[in-house]
């Protein structure tokens, strides 16, 4: 093959972290987002694009590609319960576990009103990729990838602060 294979565990050491926190935030589960984000990599050994200049940004392309197609694919809501159990090593309480609930349901429903590069944009954003990654994953130019996520962040606060 070409020089991808050379630097394979370079590029899943710096990208890993961010495809699957790109996937997670997208589907709502860490999960399925770990299988999602090995399946974009595999992807990578097995259709790596033309032209790795920029790796990053077809990494999330390819990211955002499985998410939604996981996302279509899925029938039960049940997939996504809540864990129980623990978070970050510490028990949490029973009331914190429903406040944090609340407060993902909300910003999940906020975000389902934006429109999609808006929401993509926070999504990738928030994820940890860089604004030429966010511009090719988007297909916008990369001096407005800056003033997209101040609109769309903008936008965000005004339908959490209007949600009940």
């Amino acid at each position: 093959m070409f020089k991808i294979l050379d630097s394979f565990k370079d590029i899943f050491e710096k990208y890993y972290g961010k495809v699957y926190r790109q996937i997670a935030l997208m589907i709502n589960d860490d999960d399925k987002a770990q299988d999602i984000a090995q399946e974009v990599f595999i992807k990578l050994i097995k259709d790596p694009p033309h032209n790795d200049e920029n790796i990053g940004g077809w990494l999330s392309k390819v990211a955002t590609n499985q998410a939604l197609n996981y996302m279509r694919s899925e029938k039960s809501l049940k997939v996504r319960e809540l864990k129980v159990f623990q978070f970050n090593d510490t028990l949490i309480s029973p009331e914190d576990m429903a406040i944090e609930k609340i407060e993902n349901e909300k910003a999940k429903k906020v975000l389902s009103k934006m429109d999609r590069r808006d929401k993509l944009c926070l999504i990738l954003k928030h994820s940890g990729y860089n604004y030429e990654e966010i511009s090719i994953s988007l297909g916008i130019k990369k001096s407005s990838v800056g003033t997209t996520i101040a609109r769309a962040h903008k936008k965000f606060k005004e339908l959490y602060e209007k949600e009940v």
